[in-house]
């Protein structure tokens, strides 16, 4: 009856190391749970069992835990557990095709880096290519990227 006390408590606290790795996360109830059920095991292997019986306990906690770990990252569970979903969608560009380089705006908020510039008509986020750039300031575009501009103030004599 001890053999089944021992046995019991051991396969008792492999199930909760498996649960708690895979399925509770961070240190909860199932690792405290499991800790508890694999020291008790072995305390109770070598109190009532003796020294060889405490550490065939002791193996068996260690290889066990191991082994149920492995065992459990091998088998099927974990791939009907997963996701296996491809997203394959993008974000869609705010920036219109009319846009190219060259084209000239105006700011409508500070741009430090990033902000709101209007050309052509349409509001664009956009980037300063080095400095900040204040609001109402013309502007130039240097470069037209995914989902913004890069810009740089506009010189007098451009």
């Amino acid at each position: 009856m001890d053999i089944l006390i021992v046995v019991f408590l051991l396969a008792l606290g492999i199930f909760l190391i498996i649960l708690e790795v895979f399925f509770l996360p961070g240190i909860t109830i199932a690792g405290i749970g499991a800790l508890f059920f694999l020291l008790g095991a072995i305390y109770y292997a070598f109190s009532q069992l003796g020294h060889v019986a405490g550490f065939i306990a002791v193996a068996v906690s260690v290889f066990g835990s191991i082994g149920g770990l492995l065992w459990f990252m091998r088998s099927k569970t974990l791939d009907r557990l997963s996701l296996k979903a491809d997203i394959d969608a993008v974000v869609p560009s705010s920036v219109g095709e009319k846009i190219h380089p060259g084209d000239r705006g105006v700011t409508l908020s500070r741009l430090n880096p990033m902000g709101k510039v209007i050309i052509d008509g349409q509001t664009i986020d956009a980037r300063s290519q080095d400095d900040f750039i204040d609001e109402e300031t013309p502007v130039i575009v240097l470069a037209v990227e995914r989902t913004t501009i890069v810009v740089r103030v506009l010189n007098k004599d451009e």
